[in-house]
């Protein structure tokens, strides 16, 4: 099973070295760098370095083999719709993530974000990752929770957002994207039990295919529980087959 969600010094927020992931584990690796334009958290555009990311690996397949493949995260961002395009229209990736980090005022991770009322957070976040699905082209919707992931949420609660999560869902699977089971949502941030109740949700709706990635930024989040996750796998009758790998 392998680690769709990882970072290396590409990415604005990682100083992870390919060599890190490569040397701890003998299957494919993917790193997906992050793409987010008009980053509030860094204030900047964060763009990978195609060019210098494409010959990083072409050097390192010399001495690894051909098991490392191209990724991106796709941080959506609706005002700039058109230069994410633009970016991706003469590229090639192995996997592309989809994701929404921020809203242009802040990132769904900042602090501030802790002393908002989580419920217009959240109804306001589920809005946008409506929107942003089947607006760029993306093979994974990740991390569903990313702008909840500060508050502590009961299934219950996030129960109250069934009907814009079917919408997500069903847009989802409408376009063909993998549902992401996220471990660091799953595990670092206590959201594991809201990951059973929208796995339970995505098959309900009809969803087949699921993406596992570790949001790993450095070595020791690579595969993160990744075997408790397999168990999770089985009990929802989740087969490889039905697996981005």
């Amino acid at each position: 099973m392998r680690d769709n969600h990882l970072h290396t010094h590409f990415s604005y927020d990682s100083e992870a070295d390919f060599k890190d992931y490569l040397e701890n584990y003998e299957g494919d690796v993917v790193t997906t760098e992050h793409f987010d334009l008009s980053n509030p958290y860094s204030q900047q555009d964060d763009i990978p370095d195609y060019e210098a990311y494409s010959k990083e690996i072409e050097d390192l397949k010399k001495q690894y083999g051909n098991r490392i493949k191209k990724g991106i995260e796709i941080g959506y961002y609706a005002p700039r719709e058109a230069d994410i395009l633009a970016f991706l229209s003469d590229k090639s990736y192995d996997l592309k993530l989809l994701s929404v980090h921020h809203n242009g005022e802040f990132d769904y991770l900042d602090d501030e974000v802790r002393e908002m009322d989580k419920h217009s957070i959240i109804s306001r976040y589920l809005d946008e990752l409506e929107y942003a699905i089947g607006r760029v082209p993306a093979d994974v919707l990740a991390h569903f929770d990313y702008g909840f992931r500060v508050f502590d949420l009961s299934v219950d609660e996030l129960k109250q957002y069934e009907k814009q999560l079917e919408k997500i869902f069903r847009k989802m699977i409408a376009h063909n994207l993998a549902f992401e089971i996220n471990s660091k949502s799953m595990y670092l941030y206590g959201h594991k039990e809201l990951y059973s109740y929208a796995i339970s949700l995505v098959k309900t709706l009809g969803g087949k295919t699921f993406s596992v990635g570790s949001d790993g930024h450095h070595l020791t989040h690579f595969r993160l529980k990744f075997e408790e996750i397999s168990a999770l796998l089985e009990s929802f009758g989740i087969r490889e087959d039905d697996l981005i790998i």
